[in-house]
């Protein structure tokens, strides 16, 4: 086997493989296929520096081992685990702590019998939080098509950083105790039912509860 190391000239990502040119023997390869590493898929761009290897019988066969640092390639991590997708979107895991960096996200759960109708679900163990500028909580009709990051449903909650809306046909909370808080004080839902009652009870007008 023969280690080369060259510079990626063209990219065909439905086969998988690159072309690399050597510079040092002015010479270019024929599209090799690059490592799967257990099925991982990530092609490098064009001017990517990779090392290759070829069979010792001539440099029409062989494989793409991939990229290194080095040669204008500097590590964007020093100590845990990161990587890179490019656009800007890279994982990080240090330390036990999990970092997803990305313009938009989409997690997409696989059917489960468990759960009622058959959908997805996402189960977060321990104390969660979920912090934003703008937050939306939402359910829209199911579509393969559908880029749910650009839709506003329209049955959601919303979060924003000076109002809270909840946009439904129908409605239900059920609670043993349920308290609203206002400008005006703090009121207990059960003492402004007593307090409609007895309006009621005044006017002669039956009990709407």
């Amino acid at each position: 086997m023969r280690t080369r190391i060259g510079r990626v000239t063209n990219v065909y990502p439905s086969t998988g493989k690159v072309k690399v040119m050597y510079e040092d023997e002015d010479s270019a390869s024929l599209p090799l296929p690059m490592l799967t590493m257990n099925q991982e898929y990530f092609m490098p761009a064009v001017g990517d520096r990779v090392v290759t290897m070829h069979m010792e019988n001539g440099s029409s066969k062989g494989f793409v081992l991939g990229t290194y640092y080095g040669s204008g390639m500097q590590p964007k991590a020093t100590e845990g685990y990161r990587k890179d997708f490019g656009s800007g979107t890279y994982v990080i895991c240090r330390g036990g702590d999990y970092q997803l960096s990305a313009g938009s996200v989409s997690i997409k759960g696989a059917n489960r019998a468990s759960v009622s109708g058959g959908g997805a679900a996402v189960s977060l163990n321990g104390d969660a939080s979920m912090v934003g500028t703008n937050i939306i909580i939402g359910s829209v009709a199911a579509s393969e098509n559908e880029d749910y990051g650009e839709i506003e449903p329209d049955v959601c909650l919303k979060i924003t950083e000076e109002s809270v809306e909840m946009r439904a046909v129908n409605v239900t909370v059920e609670s043993d105790e349920i308290t609203l808080k206002c400008s005006y004080g703090t009121i207990s839902v059960e003492e402004m039912m007593k307090r409609l009652e007895r309006i009621e009870d005044q006017l002669g007008l039956p009990h709407a509860i």
